[in-house]
């Protein structure tokens, strides 16, 4: 019981600087890339990289809108 090693992803999750991760929020392997700046919303489920200056939430988490 457990997770086999085969089934865990071995590519590295890049978190760039002055991201706000709010808390229980869950990061999935399709995302490779937190872009500088960001904030995602406690809660959110994290399917794809996030881009810079993006605020993002919601189950899957979606771009709610840019930071200035």
């Amino acid at each position: 019981m457990g997770s086999e090693p085969e089934n865990c992803p071995n590519t590295p999750l890049e978190i760039c600087g002055d991201v706000w991760i709010g808390a229980r929020v869950i990061v999935l392997p399709g995302c490779k890339r937190i872009g500088a700046h960001s904030i995602i919303g406690a809660g959110a489920v994290v399917t794809h990289d996030v881009p810079d200056y993006a605020i993002v939430g919601g189950n899957p988490a979606r771009v709610i809108r840019m930071r200035k």
